[in-house]
C-alpha cells in the first residue's frame, strides 16, 4: 500500500444515540441500580388511561409514585403489579455462539439460565430462539411449547469463529414479535464478542426493535474484549435493562435479572385523564354557546398528552396523542426536531454546505484508500518499474497502480468517447506537459464528475439555476487553469535549465563521454523539470528507443522550440560529423542572448499587462462593492429580462475585451 492510500483511508466513527434511562451496569462489586422503563401508554378510553412501566427497585416505592400529564398532577385510580402472565409475554433469545462465549463458559451458563428461564415461564409466554453465529439463524419461531424452547436453546453448539453476527440476529428476532401484536414485546440478548459479521445491520436493528415497542435485556461478557456501546445505546433507547460483565460466573445473575424484569417487576397505573377532561369540558361549552346562540367555542381534538412518572429516585416520561395508544420506550420519547443544537451558524446554509463538502471528500477519500489496499492492477508502469527505479522514481510511483474493476470500465468508456471526440490526446499532452501522475481517462472522467458535482452543490446552496451555472462554470474552468498553470511554470523553468544544461552536456564530451553517457551523468546533476525529462529520455534509450527520437518527444512533450533546435543540432552532426561538444556551446550561447531579449521585451511590456490587468478586474471589482452597497440596485442585472440581456452581453464584451489586450501585449521571441 502507499503512503497515499494509507493516509487516504483514515476512518472514524461517530455513535449518535439518546439515552433515556434504563440502562444498568452491573459488576462483581456493586449492586444494579434501580431502573424504571415506561413501556406502554393507552389512552383509547380516556376516563381509564393506562400506563404499563417496569421497575426493578423496591416495590414499597411504587406506592408512593407521582404522576403529572402535561405538567399538570394526576391522581391515579389505582397502581398493581401486572400478574406474570397477563399480557403474554413474547420473548426472543439472541444468544452469541462465537469462540469467546464457548472458551469463556458463557455459551454454557447462558444456556442453563435460559432453559430455566423457560421452565418457571407462566403458561402462554411464546419463546423464540436465535443463533447469533457466522449468521443470524433462527432455532426456533416463536412458540408456547416449553420443550421446543428448551431444545432449541441445547442446540445452541458453539461455532468456531471470532465473533457473531449480533446485529442481524437482533433484527431478526425484533421482526418475529412484530408479527405478535397481541404479547408483550421482549428481547434478551447474550453476546461476547464484536460484530464483524454484519456491522452494517446495527441501524436496521435498532430501527426494527423500535417498531416492534420491545424492550431489549441485554448481557455483555466484556472478558475478551467486547465493546458493547452500541448494546448499551440499544438498551438506553428501546428501555430494559444493560449489563456488562468481565467473568462468566455473573452471566446467570444477570440474566435472572432480566427475568426478574419480565415477569414480577412491571406495573400498571389506571387513570382519568386531564386532557381528555379539559376537551369533554370544552366540548360542552361548545355545545351551550351554540344552543345560546353565541360565538362558538373551538374544540381542540387528538391533543398530544406529556406523562411523567417518578418511581422512587428515578424518572420516566412518555409522549401520547390522546385517543391513541403507543408501546415501547423509542416510541414513546421521539426525538424532537425544533432545534439542531450545536452551533448555530452552521445550522443553515453554511452547515449545509460544509455537511456536503465533508461527505464528498470522505467518501473520495475512502473510496481510495479501499481501492488502493484491495486491488491491484499490473499496468505498462509495473513493467517499466525496474527501469525507472534508478531514475527519480519514488514511493508516490505507484500511485494510480490500483484501480477497482468499476473505476477501470468507468475510466476505459471515458477514454473511448475522449478519444472518438479528439479530446484524449490532448489532454494527455497537457497532463504530461504538467508533471500530473494521472492517465487523460482518468483526468476527463474525475472532471466531468467534478464539475457535475459542484453543480448539484450550487443548485442547493443557490436555489438558483443561474447560481448552479455559474458554480458549474467554475468548477469547469478551475482545474484547467490550473493544470495550464503548473504547465507553463514547468515549461518556463525548463527552458532557463536549458543553456546550462546543454553547457554541462558540452563538458561532458569534452571530457570524453558519449552522448548516451553525457546524458545520464547530465540528468543526475541538473534541476526538475530538467532532470526528470533527461532521466525519462535515458529509461527510453535503455528500452530501444533512438536517443535523438527520445529527445525529440521531450521537446514536443515541453512544447519547447529551443529544445528542438538542440535536438535538431545533434541529429545533424550525428549524420555529417563535426565538433558537436563546440556546437552546443553555440546553440547555448544562443538561448542565453534570446532569453535576454525575451525578458526586455517583458519588461517593455509590462505596463500593457498591468493595464488589462486592472481592466479586467475593475467591473468585476465595482460590481462586488456595489452589490455590497446597494443589493437592490444592481440586482436588477440578473432579476430581470433585459438587465439578464446587457449583463451577459457585458461579459462577453469584457472578455473580448480582455483577449484582445492580451493578443496586442504577446510577443514572439
Amino acid at each position: 500500500m502507499s503512503r497515499h492510500a494509507g493516509r487516504a483511508l483514515i476512518a472514524g466513527s461517530v455513535l449518535l444515540a439518546g439515552v433515556f434511562g434504563g440502562a444498568t451496569v452491573v459488576s462483581a462489586q456493586e449492586e444494579a441500580p434501580s431502573t424504571l422503563v415506561m413501556r406502554a401508554v393507552n389512552t383509547t378510553q380516556r376516563d381509564e388511561s393506562t400506563i404499563d412501566f417496569l421497575y426493578t427497585g423496591p416495590a414499597a416505592d411504587v406506592d408512593s409514585l407521582t404522576l403529572t400529564e402535561n405538567g399538570n398532577a394526576v391522581e391515579p385510580s389505582s397502581v398493581e403489579a401486572i400478574p406474570s402472565g397477563d399480557p403474554a409475554k413474547g420473548i426472543v433469545f439472541v444468544v452469541d455462539i462465537s469462540t469467546p462465549m464457548d472458551t469463556s463458559g458463557t455459551l454454557l451458563a447462558a444456556r442453563e439460565t435460559i432453559t430455566t428461564w423457560i421452565d418457571d415461564a407462566p403458561d402462554g409466554t411464546q419463546f423464540a430462539v436465535v443463533a447469533a453465529g457466522s449468521k443470524a439463524s433462527v432455532q426456533q419461531d416463536l412458540t408456547a411449547s416449553k420443550g421446543s424452547a428448551k431444545d432449541a436453546v441445547e442446540s445452541l453448539g458453539p461455532e468456531d469463529i471470532p465473533a457473531g453476527a449480533i446485529w442481524g440476529s437482533i433484527r431478526v428476532g425484533a421482526a418475529a414479535l412484530a408479527f405478535k401484536p397481541d404479547l408483550q414485546p421482549n428481547i434478551v440478548v447474550i453476546a461476547g464478542s464484536n460484530d464483524d459479521v454484519t456491522p452494517d445491520q446495527q441501524a436496521p436493528a435498532q430501527g426494527a426493535v423500535f417498531s416492534s415497542g420491545a424492550a431489549v435485556f441485554a448481557t455483555a461478557y466484556t472478558g475478551d474484549g467486547m465493546r458493547a456501546g452500541g448494546l448499551k445505546s440499544l438498551v438506553g433507547r428501546a428501555g430494559g435493562l444493560y449489563s456488562a460483565v468481565e467473568d462468566a460466573s455473573l452471566v446467570p445473575p444477570s440474566v435472572e435479572a432480566g427475568r426478574a424484569a419480565v415477569t414480577d417487576q412491571q406495573y400498571r397505573i389506571t387513570f382519568s385523564s386531564l386532557t381528555a377532561e379539559q376537551q369533554a369540558t370544552d366540548e360542552q361549552a361548545a355545545t351551550d354557546a351554540a344552543e345560546g346562540g353565541e360565538e362558538p367555542v373551538a374544540v381542540v381534538d387528538d391533543q398530544a398528552a406529556e406523562f411523567e412518572l417518578s418511581v422512587g429516585s428515578e424518572t420516566a416520561a412518555g409522549t401520547v396523542v390522546l385517543g391513541g395508544d403507543a408501546v415501547g420506550q423509542a416510541n414513546l420519547t421521539p426525538t424532537k426536531l425544533e432545534s439542531g443544537g450545536g452551533i448555530g451558524f452552521l445550522q443553515g446554509g453554511l452547515g449545509l454546505a460544509l455537511a456536503v463538502l465533508v461527505t464528498l471528500a470522505a467518501c473520495i477519500l475512502l473510496a481510495y484508500g479501499v481501492t488502493s489496499i484491495f486491488v491491484q492492477d499490473d499496468t505498462l508502469s509495473n513493467a517499466l518499474q525496474p527501469y525507472s527505479d534508478m531514475y527519480g522514481s519514488t514511493d508516490d510511483d505507484d500511485d494510480g497502480q490500483n484501480r477497482t474493476a468499476l473505476m477501470q470500465r468507468a475510466v476505459a468508456l471515458t477514454e473511448q468517447v475522449a478519444e472518438s471526440q479528439g479530446y484524449l490526446g490532448r489532454v494527455e499532452a497537457s497532463l504530461e506537459r504538467a508533471a500530473l501522475p494521472l492517465r487523460a481517462g482518468e483526468a476527463i472522467f474525475f472532471y466531468a464528475g467534478g464539475i457535475l458535482l459542484a453543480t448539484l452543490l450550487g443548485i442547493v446552496l443557490t436555489k438558483s439555476l443561474l447560481g448552479a451555472l455559474v458554480v458549474g462554470g467554475i468548477s469547469a474552468m478551475l482545474p484547467i487553469a490550473v493544470v495550464n498553470y503548473k504547465a507553463s511554470a514547468r515549461r518556463k523553468k525548463f527552458l532557463s535549465l536549458l543553456p546550462d544544461t546543454l553547457q554541462l552536456l558540452s563538458g561532458t564530451l569534452r571530457a570524453g563521454y558519449s552522448l548516451m553517457q553525457g546524458v545520464e551523468a547530465v540528468s543526475t546533476e541538473v534541476e526538475d523539470p530538467m532532470g526528470v525529462e533527461l532521466r525519462r529520455v535515458v529509461t527510453e534509450s535503455r528500452l530501444g528507443r533512438p536517443l535523438e527520437e527520445a529527445l525529440e518527444s521531450t521537446a514536443e512533450r515541453m512544447d519547447s522550440p529551443d529544445f528542438s533546435w538542440a535536438v535538431m543540432a545533434i541529429r545533424i552532426q550525428r549524420e555529417v560529423g563535426g565538433n558537436l561538444s563546440e556546437l552546443l556551446l553555440t546553440v547555448a550561447d544562443t538561448m542565453v542572448q534570446r532569453e535576454r531579449l525575451r525578458r526586455d521585451v517583458a519588461t517593455l511590456t509590462a505596463e500593457g499587462r498591468l493595464s488589462a490587468i486592472i481592466l479586467g478586474l475593475l467591473p468585476v471589482g465595482l460590481g462586488i462593492v456595489m452589490y455590497l452597497l446597494n443589493p437592490a440596485y444592481i440586482s436588477k442585472l440578473w432579476t430581470t429580462g433585459l438587465g439578464l440581456g446587457l449583463f451577459i452581453g457585458a461579459i462577453f464584451a469584457m472578455l473580448i475585451g480582455f483577449f484582445w489586450m492580451k493578443k496586442i501585449i504577446t510577443i514572439e521571441i
